[in-house]
């Protein structure tokens, strides 16, 4: 595949019919929509269809109704601190996207956080029963505590965040070779392209995340991970789960997160409430710590209102996996929703990352005379408005 985003006519077809590029959706006639509405009816139900059935467990052949709709966040433990009415707010990829506006003249498709009943709620297909019984117990079944963790609590944590984020992956790389073959004329969109090359990258970043767990789960080795474990001492309103190379830390420096074999290095976080007190997991693997050390030592170390702006600011526009409390949402002006819905689906979101870095570098050049404060009080959404219970 060439930098410039167009497929090499000599490279097998990114639809997965098994022939060249050249011979198949290069040639093809392309599809029309009569309407937008067709599109974006298309559009969701390609996702649909793309929603494997799969276990990643290592060597697992289950099939058919052996694997389950698992969680990411436990509902009876974690997403039913978050619910009102049985719901929670995330993006619902079970539906149709929506058309938007993000320039004059230009409308993309996106998928907006939407109410979601919890027994739905950050569900994927990737583990058969036996297996998310038998290796999640520790972090979901009531007779173990959470209110201290344990190494192998930890591990689990950070394997759960890494397998459902690999399982995005290999859901979209489906998705868009399913919208190829069906709507070739895409193949020959720069923004499709990128897409797709940037989709099959990570999965092939991951893959070396993907041993390291494996041979940690066979071998019951939970060493290999550094995590740092940000205790909040009151219940929050939202939860989260990523794989991400962040670009910058909490100082605004750049990260580099690309090694010398072009390896692109994850961290995994998992933030979220329990009855009286949240957690903030932020894992890496020890073999990455010439990476992150010093990314650890400031969450680690650093002042807790900074901590709380950078994930403010960071979680909704680096991660698809946000949950909020409908109370929480309520609570935001029309403006904060908005905000949220923005920073979670523009694809541009580039511009506003590149803003949080440089305010971060000053707030760190101000820190060097004074105490580091945080003023979040004109932020149009604030994510860490402790619960309060219902009278």
């Amino acid at each position: 595949m060439f930098k410039s985003f167009i497929f090499n006519g000599k490279e097998q077809c990114p639809c997965g019919s098994g022939s060249l590029y050249k011979d198949c959706c290069k040639v093809k006639e392309p599809r029309q929509f009569r309407t937008e509405g067709e599109f974006l009816n298309y559009m969701g139900q390609t996702m649909r269809k793309s929603r494997i059935k799969t276990c990643l467990v290592k060597g697992c052949t289950a099939k058919g109704k052996a694997i389950i709709g698992a969680h990411a966040l436990q509902e009876n433990r974690i997403l039913n601190k978050l619910e009102a009415n049985k719901e929670v707010y995330m993006q619902d990829f079970t539906k149709d996207p929506k058309m938007l506006e993000i320039e004059k003249g230009k409308r993309e498709p996106f998928y907006l956080l939407d109410k979601v009943l919890i027994k739905d709620a950050t569900v994927a297909t990737c583990f058969c029963k036996t297996h998310d019984d038998l290796i999640f117990a520790k972090i979901e079944k009531f007779q173990y505590t959470l209110d201290t963790l344990d190494e192998e609590q930890l591990f689990l944590f950070a394997y759960k965040t890494f397998a459902f984020e690999l399982y995005t992956e290999i859901v979209s790389k489906k998705f868009q070779s399913h919208m190829f073959a069906g709507s070739p004329q895409l193949t020959k969109d720069p923004s499709a392209v990128q897409k797709y090359i940037n989709t099959d990258l990570k999965l092939q970043d991951l893959q070396y995340y993907r041993d390291y767990f494996d041979t940690a789960l066979a071998q019951k080795d939970y060493s290999g991970l550094e995590t740092v474990v940000i205790e909040l001492p009151f219940r929050v309103q939202f939860a989260n789960y990523m794989a991400v190379a962040p670009p910058f830390d909490l100082r605004g420096k750049k990260i580099k997160s690309i090694d010398r074999t072009k390896r692109m290095r994850f961290v995994f976080s998992t933030t979220f409430p329990l009855e009286r007190k949240s957690y903030f997991l932020v894992t890496a693997l020890k073999s990455d710590l010439n990476v992150y050390f010093e990314y650890l030592e400031q969450i680690r170390n650093f002042p807790i209102g900074l901590i709380q702006y950078y994930i403010n600011v960071f979680i909704p526009l680096y991660s698809q996996n946000l949950i909020t409390s409908p109370t929480l949402w309520d609570s935001w002006s029309e403006m904060g929703q908005y905000g949220v819905q923005f920073t979670v689906a523009d694809p541009q979101s580039i511009k506003l990352l590149m803003a949080v870095k440089f305010h971060l570098q000053n707030i760190s050049k101000a820190s060097k005379k004074e105490e580091i404060k945080i003023d979040t009080s004109n932020m149009p959404f604030d994510f860490f408005i402790p619960y309060t219970p219902r009278p």
